[in-house]
């Protein structure tokens, strides 16, 4: 649910004008008042689907984000070192409403990097689908939030395609944001960047660096997931020391070491766990309360980590998460930890994943957002945020897809003489100047 405290406070200082749409009979609305410094366009017809998505379809869907979770931890394990976390499914949700625009081989090599393999909108209903049965079985449980926000921000006076409206209203719930990119490429920022901190209880913040927005920027983008819950076994403060932690290079480190038994006597709890022979890993599933939401952790024995990680697939991981079974097992001891990944560009991954066009100017095909062949991408920025304790887990993150055009910015009516100017004094009715001058520095006076 959107602020409108929010955005009274936060966007004050754009000046925006009205959005219009390809269409005679326009499918949107926006704030009454033109000169408001922010506007929202939002379907007047189509609302979010909340039907019955078959489970089939959903189960599908589901199957391709771990796929493509598999396939984008390669991805990132190969760019960095060191800690790794992101949001395969922010970053599907996010691809998703970008792919809602795309055309022909743009759209294909889209879904393929995302390892989608349901056709037309399939696609988009089951991701709305989970989307609706996540917000369900949060609002159902206690102790337990999962919200989901989607959103589209868009160049002010900039014309679109009513259908694109309708599609992102039906299956993502998202609102279209007019900002002033062409007029005010940094204040926009500031506004996208304060919106997803609010969305992720201000864990995610600044996705959007310095310079990510420019005039050329037409729309964006972004998905904001947040999670907060507590486990079902609760670890014991009391029982938490720093213990030794073994890193790849073989050196030992003093970490806070989480201990989890029954009444902290020393005795066997019963939780799903497997071993793995083959890759020598062990798997263990913590539920969060509800019992529907888990961490699933995934052990390699010692000098097993790199071997692990370079066959690490969709399914090797179903394959050990289908080892598991319930299982009584001596306390278990889990490092307490919080970290946050940088702004990290997706750009290169997805090329690697064999999504080209999107970034390309020449090839790009988003003529299903505004009818045009002018626009591409420029970036994809993500960024999330994990905080594991005794009590349970937080954790967030963002995804913002950045579009926009080569070509000259649409003239909107602006005048703001911050530089030097040339001016006269004319008769209007003749035509004669009868003055004539030029500005260069205000403050000379002669």
């Amino acid at each position: 649910m959107k602020s409108t405290r929010f955005f009274a406070a936060a966007v004050c200082a754009l000046s925006m004008l009205s959005v219009r749409c390809t269409e005679s009979n326009p499918a949107a609305t926006n704030t009454d008042d033109t000169q408001a410094p922010f506007a929202v366009a939002k379907s007047a017809s189509v609302e979010r689907a909340t039907g019955d998505v078959a489970d089939a379809l959903i189960a599908e869907q589901a199957t391709s984000i771990n796929t493509f979770a598999a396939q984008m931890y390669a991805q990132l394990a190969a760019e960095q070192e060191g800690n790794i976390f992101f949001s395969p499914y922010s970053i599907v949700s996010a691809l998703g409403m970008t792919a809602a625009g795309a055309e022909a081989e743009t759209d294909r090599q889209i879904r393929e990097a995302l390892s989608v393999t349901l056709q037309g909108d399939d696609f988009h209903a089951a991701l709305n689908g989970i989307d609706q049965s996540l917000e369900q079985h949060s609002t159902s449980t206690e102790k337990l939030t999962v919200t989901v926000a989607n959103d589209a921000w868009v160049q002010s006076g900039w014309e679109f395609r009513v259908d694109y409206l309708d599609l992102l209203s039906r299956y993502y719930g998202a609102g279209v944001n007019l900002l002033d990119f062409i007029s005010r490429p940094d204040e926009s920022r500031v506004v996208i960047n304060t919106y997803i901190a609010d969305q992720t209880n201000q864990k995610i913040t600044n996705l959007l660096p310095q310079g990510s927005i420019t005039t050329l920027t037409r729309l964006v983008l972004t998905n904001a997931v947040y999670f907060l819950a507590d486990w079902v076994y609760q670890f014991d403060k009391s029982l938490t020391t720093d213990e030794p932690f073994r890193l790849l290079d073989g050196s030992r480190v003093a970490v806070p070491m989480m201990k989890l038994e029954p009444e902290g006597n020393g005795s066997q709890v019963e939780l799903q766990y497997a071993w793995d022979p083959e890759h020598k890993v062990r798997t263990l599933q913590l539920p969060y309360s509800g019992d529907r939401m888990a961490m699933t952790l995934f052990l390699p024995d010692t000098n097993a980590f790199e071997d692990f990680e370079e066959a690490l697939s969709h399914e090797l991981l179903q394959s050990m998460i289908s080892r598991l079974s319930d299982t009584k097992l001596p306390p278990v001891r889990l490092p307490r930890f919080t970290f946050t990944s940088p702004a990290i560009s997706l750009k290169k991954a997805f090329r690697a994943l064999g999504m080209s066009d999107a970034f390309d100017p020449n090839k790009a095909d988003f003529s299903g957002i505004d009818g045009e062949r002018d626009l591409y991408v420029f970036d994809i920025l993500h960024k999330a945020f994990i905080a594991v304790d005794e009590a349970g887990t937080e954790a967030a993150a963002a995804t913002a897809v950045i579009i926009g055009t080569t070509s000259v910015p649409t003239h909107i009516p602006r005048f703001v003489a911050d530089r030097p100017f040339v001016y006269c004094i004319r008769d209007t009715q003749t035509g004669v100047i009868l003055f004539m001058g030029k500005v260069e520095d205000p403050r000379e006076e002669g």
